[in-house]
């Protein structure tokens, strides 16, 4: 199943702090692997108001994909609140 996961930079941490941490890296290797083995199928920079990212990621479960996602070095430092939702193809699930 695919999942949506938009990771939003927390309140007391700034644009400026993010775009220095980023700078030279804009992707951790864990992340980068799971883009080479497919597992995330698409990723993203939030570049408006409220700064972050988005991934789209395959996953068996949503559990599993949030314990993914915790593995993550800016997540796993506090940086960014996730929320994760499963999607589907357009019109093929919604009930």
């Amino acid at each position: 199943m695919k999942y949506l996961i938009s990771g939003t930079l927390r309140p007391e941490k700034t644009r400026e702090e993010l775009v220095a941490k980023i700078k030279d890296k804009l992707m951790s290797e864990e992340v980068w692997e799971l883009v080479r083995k497919g597992v995330i199928t698409e990723h993203g920079y939030k570049i408006g108001r409220r700064p972050g990212f988005i991934i789209v990621m395959e996953g068996d479960t949503e559990e599993a994909v949030k314990d993914a996602i915790t593995n993550f070095p800016m997540v796993r430092e506090g940086w960014f609140d996730t929320e994760v939702d499963p999607i589907s193809p357009f019109f093929s699930d919604i009930r």
